[in-house]
């Protein structure tokens, strides 16, 4: 581990260009930000200032998004990663948290739905959600832990390079799967939000049942829900009650054989959080309640 004098250094000067930088409501953001990380920190025993310094590089990642400034905060980024992929908890801590502290940059865009669009963004979600959750398997929980937080590190760095060169093939190849008025990579970044959430607290089956619910639940829900669009949920009139049943029985479906019989009630839970209008983002929500869930059902990875 680094000198703790030199992450003091970096730490404080993070911290000044951000309160330099940033406007009244971002500060605000991070500093609850901050608070949060600090305070889990203190309970699970973890270092406090690793965590405060991982919140403040992955706030700046995600707050100078589609700008040059946004390269230097990635080479931080890796930085940090390198400092502490032997903990992917609180690397994954320190990454919800930064991104959390951030997260208006990504809702200041309405979205205009394109079925074409929304069938390939969930086949891909389908692909790489089925990827994720079968590589459980097969290969060492901490290595997957770690290529899916370095892969949402990757997809920042090409959203942002796609951003500004937005006649390179790289970028024509993301915004064929944007939707119109959004910020390119709006969605994959709740997406990824939502994953770090069961990433930063849940055992290994805990986080396959999240990654089934909002990377395959979710998809398919959508695909079978724009293609049989009646009756429409009552409560709901966006949603179709073909959608909702897909989700529930996708989700229950592949989460049965990793958690068993809790896989019913997840699978209710996240269906019905998904049909519920008003959200902030379905799978940052869904995240959110399925971890909550697992959690007091023991699928936790830290003492409750």
């Amino acid at each position: 581990m680094m000198d703790p004098l030199v992450l003091y250094i970096i730490a404080l000067l993070l911290l000044v260009y951000r309160v330099m930088c940033a406007k009244k409501k971002e500060i605000a953001f991070l500093a609850v930000a901050l608070a949060a990380g600090a305070a889990l920190a203190v309970y699970v025993g973890t270092d406090v200032l690793i965590m405060l310094l991982g919140i403040l590089v992955f706030n700046g990642l995600a707050s100078t998004y589609h700008s040059k400034e946004n390269y230097a905060f990635f080479l931080l980024a890796l930085f940090f990663f390198s400092i502490t992929y032997t903990a992917p908890q609180l690397l994954a801590q320190t990454m919800l948290f930064g991104f959390l502290s951030a997260a208006y940059f990504f809702t200041k865009h309405s979205a205009r739905v394109n079925l074409i669009v929304e069938r390939k963004r969930d086949i891909a979600q389908v692909i790489l959600g089925f990827g994720f959750i079968v590589s459980f398997v097969f290969v060492p929980s901490a290595y997957v832990r770690l290529t899916l937080m370095l892969a949402i590190l990757a997809f920042s760095l090409f959203g942002n390079y796609s951003a500004s060169n937005k006649k390179s093939p790289l970028s024509k190849m993301l915004y064929s799967f944007e939707r119109r008025d959004a910020i390119l990579g709006q969605g994959a970044m709740w997406l990824a939000a939502g994953a770090l959430v069961a990433l930063a607290f849940l055992n290994n089956r805990g986080l396959a049942a999240v990654l089934t619910a909002i990377f395959l639940g979710d998809a398919v829900a959508t695909l079978v829900g724009t293609t049989v669009q009646k009756p429409r949920l009552p409560y709901n009139k966006a949603k179709s009650l073909s959608g909702t049943l897909a989700y529930f029985i996708v989700t229950a479906v592949i989460s049965f054989p990793i958690i068993g019989y809790p896989a019913l009630l997840t699978a209710f839970v996240a269906a019905i959080v998904e049909s519920v209008p008003r959200h902030i983002d379905d799978n940052l929500d869904t995240a959110i309640v399925l971890t909550g869930l697992l959690a007091l059902l023991g699928y936790a990875s830290i003492a409750l």
